[in-house]
């Protein structure tokens, strides 16, 4: 019975992860030779690449601002980074924005209904970015089932496999990622798996929560090292 009930959880959980009938998406393409930095409301994003996308935007006003390169003003020392494009702009429910910087480093804008995939692209940043509203954890009712999954395995090395697939698949609060962390027996999987799931934890700010679940405070300083370290 359980070998049964787990894929269908499994879709279940794939289903409630990727649909989002109240969420846009904005994408900025880099065509100009320079670097340019990203920042939407108010969190900036430097490693950017030609494609950044950002999936799953809550439906409302977003500002966006596209920095150019550094450079030096006149003959002081001071750098100043050109602003290439910068809007307070509403994300409709169910649009997809496409901000493109042209060669020239003009800043073009469209927005288009999604109606099915077909505005993916296969080289692109999705950035799961934290402690914004752009990623949403999952359900209380699909993370009772989830933990119930992981809870019907017996070994905590089927757990840690079961888990680290669901975790793949979803976002959690810290709250959250404490439970899922307090499932495990052994201290040492305690602390890998909140080490996986760090990622994936959309208030990272609170994740100081998660120590209480373990018993050594060696444990504990070991994961504050590894979140100091997280790039």
């Amino acid at each position: 019975m359980k070998k049964q009930f787990t894929p269908f959880l499994f879709l279940l959980i794939g289903l409630t992860t990727y649909a989002h009938p109240n969420n846009g998406v904005i994408s900025i393409t880099n065509l100009s030779r320079q670097h340019i930095v990203i920042e939407v409301d108010g969190l900036q994003f430097t490693d950017c690449k030609n494609v950044f996308t950002i999936r799953d935007v809550v439906s409302g006003f977003h500002m966006v601002k596209v920095y150019g390169e550094r450079m030096k003003t006149g003959n002081s020392n001071i750098d100043k980074q050109p602003v290439i494009f910068s809007s307070n702009m509403y994300v409709k429910r169910d649009y997809y924005i496409d901000i493109i910087i042209n060669r020239f480093g003009r800043a073009l804008t469209d927005e288009q209904l999604i109606i099915d995939d077909r505005y993916d692209d296969c080289d692109i940043n999705t950035v799961p970015k934290t402690d914004n509203n752009f990623i949403k954890p999952v359900t209380d009712e699909t993370f009772a089932q989830l933990k119930e999954t992981i809870t019907n395995e017996t070994f905590d090395d089927s757990r840690m496999t079961i888990a680290k697939s669901i975790i793949d698949q979803n976002y959690f609060t810290a709250a959250q990622a404490k439970q899922l962390t307090q499932l495990f027996a052994f201290e040492s999987n305690k602390l890998a798996i909140a080490k996986y799931l760090f990622s994936r934890t959309t208030d990272r700010k609170n994740y100081f929560i998660v120590y209480s679940a373990f018993t050594f405070s060696k444990t504990k300083e070991e994961l504050a090292e590894f979140i100091r370290n997280y790039k």
